[in-house]
């Protein structure tokens, strides 16, 4: 007998010495108790079938889906619990970036525990309930932007462990409006957070900012300060202060309180021009916008009319300009400019065999991938073959492809900005490449004296090269290169045996591709 308890696992997050609750715990006031019947696998789920009628997802292999669809309806049920080796494996090892439930039903039921998705998440609620006491249940360790639903009492499972801190892939979060704290250590230990956004009427306070740790992660056994990411918030909130307070760059959704002028001129009424909006990453923080203000046609001045500061440009993606107006005028605004990477140079490529290509490029600074393109010849474009996920990786294989033909290629570098937005290279490099010819099909005729080679004419060669030798162990020496299907070479010697191949060849673009050859003999008469 196999006893199950339904419920929802707490994530484990170790800081100073102290240590949470371990993952696989549960909660929940169902317990059953079924007999093991089957055991099988679903669409990448292992599982475990029971003569109840329920089903337990157990495990999951396809790690090359971004989005994972969880079934909701496996052997004609949908009474279906998700193991604690599964939760555990969503939580911290899969590369996922998202999870959905279906096809079948968009809601499924494990007994008193009811489970559905939004944005990717996997929520857990009571008597099937999906507005009230809704708890993450699973947030995949490879999402990367999370929005968190509505109706959460706070960032916290029933155990009083943290459900997001430690998830070291999240770079953006967006905060639900209705939630009534955070948590101690709630978002501790997001050492890659970008960007986190509070709405405009939450009710946490600055102390629940504090217990947080938000903007704090583990180094070595001791805090340390992520200084990467900014708190998007409204102005006069908790939120505002808390990244003053911290020293956290912070950016102003909208401003509540006017402020008297007295008597200046609003720096928000002049005319702005942003003479370029795309500006390449360097991996320095030296850009230097390039903008206009004009009050009427007079030009304003830096420094005598207005202060400009700009967040770190040194990285791909989002970079804010604010303007406040100093002297003669007043007020403030920002504006974005964007930081891209730089273009992608030294690409090329070769042969890799007759059914792939090697394509090879130089690693693009402060970029955090690249976008492979083929050329489509029916759509006359070029569309995305890979998303390599590593800003380091400087090659890139293509597979399963024709023996002797040509393909074009092109790649640009990308970043992430907000919202999980791709912000590419401006340009990119094209290059030609094509797949090794099939070998040689030829059959080797002896005569007197001679023998003569024939071969079938091989897809996408050029022309031809054959080779002969003496002896099984000796050096191969070039016959002729030639374009025909035949050749004979004469002058051999009675009753010896000689070695014989052919390679096929084709030129693109300058390049020579080499097909493989096979090795025939013949004794010559």
């Amino acid at each position: 007998m196999k006893k199950i308890v339904s419920g929802i696992l707490a994530l484990t997050l170790v800081f100073g010495s102290a240590a949470a609750l371990p993952q696989g715990a549960f909660f929940g006031e169902s317990t059953i108790t079924a007999s093991a019947d089957t055991y099988g696998s679903y669409y990448g789920f292992g599982y475990t079938s029971y003569d109840d009628g329920s089903v337990m997802l157990t495990s999951y292999t396809e790690d090359a889906d971004k989005i994972v669809t969880i079934p909701s309806m496996v052997n004609g049920t949908n009474k279906i619990s998700l193991s604690s080796e599964l939760v555990t494996y969503f939580n911290t090892k899969s590369p996922a970036e998202g999870l959905k439930i279906g096809p079948e039903y968009e809601v499924f039921n494990s007994y008193r525990d009811f489970y559905y998705a939004k944005d990717g998440v996997v929520y857990l609620t009571r008597e099937g309930d999906t507005k009230v006491d809704s708890l993450p249940l699973i947030i995949p360790y490879g999402m990367k932007k999370l929005t968190l639903a509505n109706n959460l009492s706070s960032l916290l499972n029933p155990f009083g462990m943290p459900i997001i801190a430690n998830h070291r892939n999240l770079m953006y979060i967006d905060m639900p409006e209705d939630i009534q704290s955070l948590g101690y250590y709630s978002l501790f230990n997001l050492d890659n957070l970008k960007r986190v956004e509070f709405p405009k009427n939450m009710k946490i306070t600055l102390e629940d900012l504090r217990e947080s740790q938000l903007g704090y992660c583990l180094d070595n056994g001791g805090y340390v300060k992520n200084t990467d990411f900014v708190i998007s918030c409204y102005k006069g909130s908790a939120a505002e202060q808390y990244a003053k307070e911290q020293g956290f760059r912070c950016w102003i959704i909208d401003a509540d309180e006017e402020e008297d002028t007295n008597g200046l001129i609003d720096i928000n009424d002049m005319k702005f021009t942003l003479n370029k909006k795309k500006y390449v990453c360097t991996g320095s923080d030296n850009v230097k916008p390039n903008f206009t203000i004009k009050n009427g046609t007079a030009v304003l001045q830096e420094g005598l009319d207005y202060n400009v500061t700009v967040t770190r440009t040194d990285q791909i993606g989002t970079a804010v300009i604010t303007v406040k107006g100093i002297g003669s005028y007043t007020g403030e605004f920002q504006k974005n400019i964007e930081i891209i990477p730089a273009d992608v140079t030294g690409f090329s490529g070769s042969a890799y065999s007759k059914s792939a290509t090697h394509l090879r490029w130089n690693p693009v600074a402060g970029a955090e991938g690249y976008i492979v393109y083929a050329y489509d010849s029916k759509a006359k474009t070029y569309k995305r073959i890979a998303v390599l996920n590593d800003g380091s990786t400087s090659e890139y294989f293509n597979w399963s492809l024709k023996a002797g033909t040509t393909y074009k290629y092109a790649i640009k570098a990308f970043g992430i900005a907000g919202a999980n937005r791709e912000v590419t290279s401006a340009k990119f490099p094209t290059v030609n490449v094509s797949t090794k010819p099939e070998n040689v099909s030829f059959k080797v005729t002896a005569g007197s004296g001679k023998a003569t080679v024939k071969w079938s004419k091989t897809t996408g060669a050029k022309g031809y090269r054959v080779y002969y030798k003496t002896s099984k162990n000796g050096a191969w020496k070039k016959l002729t290169t030639t374009s025909k299907t035949s050749f004979t070479k004469s002058g051999l010697k009675s009753g010896q045996t000689y070695y014989f191949a052919v390679k096929a060849y084709r030129k693109v673009d300058g390049v020579t591709y080499w097909g493989g050859f096979d090795t025939k003999s013949v004794k010559v008469k």
